[in-house]
């Protein structure tokens, strides 16, 4: 027998297979007579079965379109599961999902716990990127026979990029019902260290651990589990086990000593770190992780501030040349208010790795912290060309030269910025105010509606728009509204107290400017603005004196201020 005869045989075999059972067969064996009717019956099916055939012929030749039609030409005279699925299966290797899909489900309608159906179907959803639908069909199918141990997993695979939590559950069925199984108890660890549960992240290790005991670098993960879920006594087990078998190994002693550190057994973890310290032979990385150890605890225990600073002192003064020991004692000085300190040690930084934008931004917040504008835009300056496609960069540096009326460069750095991440809102605020102040009120006012129009409940766009608005006599009844839903939100904010108190004064509701200007004052450090605002308040109120007192105390913060010294010359508005 040739390779063509072999290839028809085994084609009439499936052909005998798929249709011997077809749900729609109209014409059973019997032994009545055949009327005209089933032979009209009998004499379609076998047009449709030639067609099957000759679809599965094309098929297996790889012409799945030319299989495509012939099983169309078959659906014109049997309907039936058989031919809907074998179009299902052509349609999608010609990737054409959706007919796929229809074929599919339709072939699951006919024979609906034909689970060959509904793993082909799961597979064309798949295809699809229909991940959902997918995981449905393998639900059914482990309703319909939950001894496979493969549709568990594919139905916890499919939930766990969507669902983790029910993927979870899956696992967990599958642990239950056919035992401890690698693969299912690795998904299992990762899923539970992604949703932060630690302890059950632990377990699922410790069971991976039952099934390969000599596995070292299992029980290493084990205990910085342990160690994450604050089972601290069962991971100091572990290291020690580890240790006892590799002694000199410096990532089990380093994690060990952090161990005893969380516990604060300070001088156990002094002692254990000291034997890597002093090495030199030991490389830089290992030495700045023992840093980082105590860098992570100082937020909880300042009395490890000077430790932890000795560490890197002692690691910059061996490794004079690497720009990381620099960037801890510099944000070790900066959270101990050490300015100069900070100062000298992230410049060392932007020196030695001008590349690492951390070290520019570090550097300038310390100034930023200051006030003091000139010193920003002279680092970032320097910044934007070593670092030009860094957002915080040309953000900040933005905002410095905002603040130093140097708004045509102010609005370039914020364009800057915004081309690198225009979804940003703290950039468009900023972008925005800086065309306000310019004038340019065209781009504030596209810029604010589209600002809105992705956050429509962002207080401090509601807030600077507003003012704008009222500032210039426009649309005050909706700059009155965005008002009220910015202190809403933030009721205590001074500036947003002082927005809807100017409100009021354009509407000439003098009582209600007095009452929010004034409680913007309270909170203290406001601006000149606010003060000329509430002097201004109070001169409509008939209170000249008082008027008087706050346009002084105004002129005082702002002393270039014009208009505000005529106004107090002149004594009224």
């Amino acid at each position: 027998m040739n390779r063509l005869e072999l290839k028809a045989l085994a084609i009439a075999f499936i052909v005998a297979i798929m249709f011997g059972g077809c749900s729609t067969s109209k014409n059973a064996a019997t032994d009545q007579p055949q009327t005209a009717q089933t032979q009209v019956d009998e004499r379609s099916r076998d047009i449709a079965l030639q067609h099957f055939i000759n679809g599965s012929v094309h098929e297996s030749n790889g012409e799945y379109a030319e299989a495509i039609l012939e099983f169309q030409d078959a659906l014109r005279y049997d309907e039936n599961d058989a031919i809907y699925f074998a179009l299902a299966k052509n349609y999608s290797l010609l990737n054409k999902h959706t007919l796929a899909i229809e074929a599919g489900r339709k072939a699951i309608g006919f024979s609906p716990d034909n689970l060959d159906y509904r793993r082909t179907l799961a597979e064309i959803y798949v295809r699809a990127f229909e991940i959902d639908s997918a995981a449905a069909q393998y639900a059914q199918i482990v309703q319909r026979d939950s001894s496979k141990i493969e549709s568990w997993y594919n139905l916890a695979r499919l939930y766990q990029g969507r669902t983790p939590l029910k993927a979870l559950e899956v696992y967990e069925a599958i642990v239950n019902r056919f035992g401890p199984q690698w693969d299912v108890l690795l998904q299992m660890a990762e899923l539970n260290n992604s949703l932060q549960q630690y302890g059950k992240a632990a377990e699922a290790l410790r069971m991976m651990s039952e099934i390969d005991p000599s596995n070292n670098e299992l029980k290493r993960s084990l205990a910085q589990a342990y160690t994450r879920s604050e089972q601290y006594e069962k991971a100091l087990e572990i290291y020690t086990g580890l240790l006892e078998l590799q002694p000199e190994n410096i990532e089990y002693i380093a994690e060990a000593a952090g161990v005893y550190l969380v516990r604060k057994e300070y001088e156990r973890a002094a002692e254990m770190f000291e034997g890597i310290l002093a090495q030199d032979s030991v490389v830089v990385d290992a030495k700045l992780r023992i840093g980082e150890i105590y860098f992570g605890q100082m937020e909880k225990d300042s009395t490890l501030v000077p430790l932890a600073r000795s560490i890197f002192l002692r690691i910059r003064d061996k490794h004079p040349e690497d720009w990381r020991p620099y960037w801890f004692l510099g944000a070790i000085a900066a959270l101990s208010k050490e300015e100069t300190v900070a100062v000298e040690n992230f410049r060392k930084v932007t020196e030695l790795a001008s590349w690492n934008a951390d070290g520019w931004v570090y550097l300038s917040s310390v100034f930023l912290e200051k006030n003091n504008y000139e010193e920003v835009a002279t680092i970032l300056e320097s910044a934007v060309k070593a670092v030009p496609e860094d957002f915080r960069v040309n953000f900040f540096l933005g905002v410095a030269l905002n603040r130093l009326g140097k708004n045509e460069e102010a609005a370039r750095s914020l364009e800057r910025a915004r081309g690198i991440n225009g979804d940003d809102m703290g950039a468009l605020s900023q972008l925005a105010l800086v065309y306000d102040t310019m004038k340019k009120f065209d781009e504030s006012d596209r810029l604010y509606e589209e600002g809105l129009k992705k956050e429509p409940d962002n207080h401090l766009l509601l807030n600077n728009y507003a003012y704008s608005l009222a500032e210039r006599n426009l649309q005050i009844n909706r700059a009155l509204a965005m008002a009220k839903e910015a202190v809403a939100a933030q009721p205590e904010n001074p500036s947003y107290l002082d927005t809807i108190g100017w409100i009021y004064f354009k509407l000439g509701d003098y009582e209600e400017a007095e009452k929010n200007i004034s409680k913007a004052v309270a909170q203290g450090d406001v601006s000149a603005v606010v003060h000329e605002h509430l002097g201004d308040v109070y001169y409509m109120l008939r209170d000249a004196e008082r008027a008087l007192e706050q346009w002084n105390i105004s002129l005082k913060i702002d002393s270039s201020n014009q208009e505000l010294k005529a106004k107090i010359d002149r004594g009224r508005l």
